[in-house]
């Protein structure tokens, strides 16, 4: 324990070394706040680390020719020493310690329920995300996460300048109190350790370094800045009212330092030059502070089970054919009975290109039965850009790999790869979905091989096979809420967020569904502003379909109603407009069923969905009616006229003619169509005065304008 005590400061020192000389007066400071945090972890990762290294076992006749030092001086204290009284300091230390930990505990839990009295006891004002508490101590303004400590009569009179309200706001925005309580519990921890106070220093320091710089981007003022900064720093007295252990103030800094930075403006060449500084640093740490074993690997090899591979993704063992996902079941059955794992070999040999992948696969496959020695040699091996490497250390679990060739391409699926995941959707598609059980192992590699196929090669494969998870009924499918307003601030599902970490938040919701899943059933609503930036909305559209959802529904200020179809629906009336579009239109069968599906479907698509559809069938107007049957003629002499002297019914109005009917159309900006083709007002009129029985439907359309349709009657089956 001591050792590594002794080695962790070591690292800090380093670490904070080259912070101060070298990084603290710099502008960086997003960048100083990961460095500070990371190098805290580091120094106590890096002195447990083992490096281990397996060596071969010499031989037996080797080792007879190493001396072995048995006889070896010993030393033997004089008869009429003293013996002195042992005392043992381990339950001495220990009780400081602990009564160190129990005091610095109570400590930070004071400071803890200080805040939280002040949130409960004081009023609150909550604008957006962040909630200010208005106390009646006169103490300079300070933050704890999203709350903003304020004095109320300064609120309430608004004395309060706009540049401190902007610096605290800035503390809570980006989450200062994360790194506080992370410090605060470390020094807890290891209280007698200066380094920790020094780092809890250099962090809070640069908290207000990133606050300052919030404040002087949005006002170039330096002087006026720094005025209000001494103007707080002079009540001395409000500090007492001011528990700053645990909260970001205004007031805690070194005021030369923050003014000195606040001119600073670090380069693009002298970041990058400084970044690489870290990587000499750290590997001299590993190499001076972790800890390197050695093993002696004494192995005999009892058998050696030969296998072939061939080109179609099946395998021979010996001379037995299997397939891919029955390697581990055969060894276990025909050899491991009797022999041990440990004790046997397996040579793999391929005369055919093979990809990497499929290589790793199958050593993955083989070492579950718990063999480890595997030699694969290949005639030529395919990998990805980055799976090459010049040195891979030689470890229990290492495949020794032999290829007379090897050959990089680009990110896609091999032909070994396509033949393993046919294999694999073939079983599983072969099984109801409903009882269905992937396992998570066989899902992954399902998922990694048909992520890389282009859509030519998702074509010929099989279908991805879907599993519905057993409690899939039992949780709740959560739509994906999001607005962006016009300074491009989200708010993901009620939570005020930053860009870069939608993803993350995106992962913590339905995360009992698979992608395919979320592709069936999750809408997305992303309510914009009028000026919020469209390169903004693209990033968060393509983070959402990289998630996995049915529709992406993005609505402006007038649009918080409109609804949208899902991807299967919009597959599904794809296909049915292709079919009708496709169709002679003087000579066209028509589904009333499928009619009434496109109309209800191009009822709830957007706008966006309905310019990226196929365009909604040209279908003619149906028959009219038959007429109905006359009746028979009286046998006996009747009044013609009025035969039952009913009162006579007025005369119906005389239809509008065909030609005034497409000239009044046209006035109100109608458009026209003539056998499906779209034709102008003044060619609706020629076609109408040469045919004298068209058909004319005329109807509002989805749009503004008004829609007028010229055509024959078509022949329409009611089912």
């Amino acid at each position: 324990m001591l050792v590594l005590l002794l080695k962790s400061t070591a690292c800090l020192t380093a670490f904070l070394a080259f912070y101060k000389l070298v990084l603290e007066r710099e502008s960086i400071h997003h960048f100083k706040r990961f460095y500070l945090v990371a190098a805290i972890i580091a120094s106590f990762l890096i002195p447990n680390m083992v490096f281990t290294e397996y060596i071969e076992a010499l031989p037996s006749t080797e080792m007879e020719n190493i001396p072995i030092l048995t006889d070896l001086p010993t030393t033997q204290a004089p008869q009429n020493a003293v013996q002195e009284e042992n005392f043992s300091w381990g339950p001495v230390l220990w009780s400081i310690y602990g009564l160190g930990v129990l005091g610095f505990g109570f400590r930070f839990i004071g400071h803890l329920a200080q805040i939280w009295s002040r949130i409960r006891k004081n009023p609150k004002h909550k604008d957006n995300f962040i909630t200010r508490v208005l106390l009646k101590q006169p103490m300079p303004p300070h933050t704890f996460f999203r709350f903003i400590f304020l004095n109320q009569k300064q609120f309430e009179n608004k004395s309060i300048p706009q540049e401190v309200l902007l610096h605290e706001e800035t503390h809570a925005k980006q989450k200062h109190s994360l790194d506080i309580l992370f410090i605060e519990l470390l020094q807890v921890v290891l209280w007698f350790n200066p380094l920790i106070y020094l780092f809890k220093s250099s962090i809070k320091l640069n908290h207000e370094f990133l606050a300052d710089s919030a404040v002087i981007q949005k006002n170039n003022d330096h002087s006026h800045y720094q005025n209000t900064i001494l103007s707080y720093l002079s009540h001395d007295g409000h500090i007492t009212h001011q528990s700053t252990g645990i909260a970001n103030a205004i007031t805690y800094s070194s005021i030369k330092k923050r003014f000195t930075v606040m001119k600073t403006k670090t380069t693009k060449k002298s970041f990058v030059l400084k970044s690489f500084l870290l990587l000499p640093l750290t590997a001299l740490l590993l190499f001076g502070f972790s800890e390197t074993r050695q093993i002696e690997k004494d192995v005999t090899i009892d058998q050696i089970i030969q296998m072939d591979l061939n080109a179609d993704g099946s395998v021979r063992i010996e001379n037995k054919m299997v397939q891919y996902e029955e390697i581990a079941q055969t060894l276990k059955q025909d050899y491991l009975r009797t022999i041990n794992a440990e004790e046997t070999k397996v040579e793999i040999n391929v005369e055919h290109p093979v990809h990497l992948n499929f290589l790793n696969n199958i050593a993955a496959e083989i070492r579950t039965t718990g063999i480890d020695l595997i030699k694969i040699m290949a005639a030529e091996v395919i990998m990805e850009e980055g799976q090459y490497s010049d040195h891979i250390p030689l470890t229990p679990s290492t495949t020794i790999l032999k290829a007379d060739r090897m050959t990089i391409v680009e990110n896609t699926a091999a032909r070994s790869d396509m033949a393993i995941y046919n294999q694999l959707a073939k079983k599983y598609n072969a099984v109801p979905v409903e009882e269905r059980i992937i396992p998570l192992k066989d899902l992954k590699l399902l998922e990694n091989i048909y992520k890389k196929m282009d859509e030519a090669e998702k074509s010929k494969a099989q279908p991805f096979p879907e599993c519905l998870p057993k409690n899939i009924g039992q949780k709740t499918v959560n739509p994906i809420e999001i607005h962006i307003n016009n300074k491009s601030n989200l708010l993901f599902q009620n939570k005020s967020i930053l860009l870069e970490d939608l993803e993350d938040e995106l992962s913590k919701i339905n995360n009992h569904l698979s992608f395919e899943q979320r592709k069936k059933v999750i809408r997305s609503i992303v309510q914009v502003e009028a000026k919020t930036s469209k390169k903004v909305i693209s990033k968060v559209d393509k983070i959402l379909t990289e998630y996995g959802t049915a529709t992406i529904n993005v609505l402006g200020p007038k649009q918080a109603n409109q609804q949208s179809a899902s991807r299967e629906e919009m597959k599904e009336y794809n296909t049915l407009a292709k079919k009708y579009n496709a169709m002679d239109r003087n000579n066209m069968t028509i589904k009333k069923k499928d009619v009434m599906r496109l109309k209800e479907i191009y009822e709830k698509m957007s706008q966006k969905q309905r310019d990226d559809a196929e365009p909604f069938p040209d279908f003619p107007a149906p028959p009219p009616a038959p007429k109905s049957p006359k009746a028979p003629k009286a046998t006996k002499p009747v009044n013609e006229a009025n035969p039952k002297n009913l009162p006579v019914p007025p005369t119906p109005p005389a239809p509008p003619k065909p030609i005034e009917h497409v000239k009044e159309m046209a006035e109100k900006g109608a458009s026209f169509t003539y056998n499906g083709k779209a034709i102008t007002a003044k060619e609706a009129v020629e076609v109408v005065q040469k045919n004298q029985h068209i058909n004319i439907d005329a109807r509002e359309a989805h749009g503004a304008r008004p829609v007028v349709k010229l055509s024959t009657d078509p022949i329409v089956i009611d089912n």
